[in-house]
């Protein structure tokens, strides 16, 4: 819709994608590394704990401005 029709790729064809998938079946599923696990989970944290912070910092605003201001 915004670009540029010369900017967006074309559809992937049905022939495509099953291609892709019968590759996928025959390969050979990833192994993990050393200190892969914390690093998934340190990715978790970088991305999750701001939106937890934002709405848990709303939360407690709100309930602040409640029953403190409101409450008298």
């Amino acid at each position: 819709m915004f670009l540029n029709k010369k900017l967006k790729r074309p559809r992937m064809t049905r022939k495509e994608a099953d291609a892709i998938i019968e590759r996928a079946k025959t390969e050979a599923p990833l192994e993990l590394e050393k200190g892969d696990i914390p690093a998934m989970m340190l990715a978790a944290v970088i991305v999750f704990l701001p939106f937890i912070l934002i709405l848990g910092g709303s939360m407690v605003f709100l309930w602040w401005f409640i029953f403190h201001i409101w409450g008298g």
